[in-house]
């Protein structure tokens, strides 16, 4: 259990630094990808059991959305990785010139949804921690840091690369370190709460997961409403 849990910090921390491009370089970049390849790798074999007992037992509306989840982040990471390695400067056995500007479009859209599945992944599990949780400030918190995320992710226009409707990302290199990472951390608490609250109302809990979800929306979409495109991409 320990090693699971150390293995998801490094993936989260190494998946934040991916996503901010403005404070590492391609190289370093590259470095990084490599890494999270391998702990994802590793992760996949702690979770072996899970795996193994897909064909076994009664599919619930939670187990199937799961499983969904969970395959649906295998292949948008695995695009990722393929489409990296393809344009990749510093591992170059895949670099294939022709392949280029389609794959530099794969990678942009794999990777922002590898981010958004990545966070819903853990909402998914979020729960055994959660459960122990009796305090009230932390929900909300982590509604405020959510609303944050929300207008952080519509201020980026993230949705419009996951769906190729936009294939040039606006990347800001004067935006403050602190800031990226604050962007960074509050779009991937969105998506894990709203992993976790779908499991909420997938096992048939409705009240608590509309009262929080409402809320973030509040926040998010009067921040984005009053602010507007203030940071400049993501």
């Amino acid at each position: 259990m320990r090693t699971k849990r150390i293995v998801d910090i490094l993936m989260t921390a190494a998946l934040m630094l991916l996503m901010s491009m403005q404070i590492t370089d391609t190289t370093l970049h590259e470095y990084i990808g490599f890494f999270m390849f391998v702990i994802v790798i590793f992760h996949v074999y702690l979770n072996r059991i899970w795996y193994k007992a897909l064909f076994k037992g009664r599919y619930t509306l939670l187990r199937s959305f799961t499983v969904i989840i969970n395959f649906a982040l295998l292949i948008a990471f695995f695009m990722s990785v393929f489409s990296g390695l393809i344009m990749s400067e510093t591992f170059p056995a895949l670099n294939i010139e022709s392949l280029t500007s389609f794959v530099r479009v794969s990678h942009l859209s794999s990777s922002y949804l590898c981010f958004v599945l990545m966070a819903v992944h853990a909402g998914l599990y979020w729960g055994a921690v959660a459960g122990k949780i009796k305090a009230s400030w932390p929900v909300i918190i982590a509604i405020i840091i959510s609303g944050w995320g929300l207008y952080a992710f519509l201020n980026a226009d993230i949705f419009s690369y996951i769906t190729l409707r936009n294939q040039f990302a606006f990347i800001d290199y004067d935006k403050n370190f602190a800031l990226v990472l604050l962007d960074n951390i509050s779009m991937f608490v969105l998506w894990t709460l709203a992993g976790y609250e779908t499991t909420r109302i997938l096992t048939g809990k409705y009240l608590r997961p509309c009262v929080i979800i409402s809320c973030v929306l509040l926040i998010g979409l009067s921040l984005y409403t009053l602010c507007g495109t203030q940071t400049g991409g993501f």
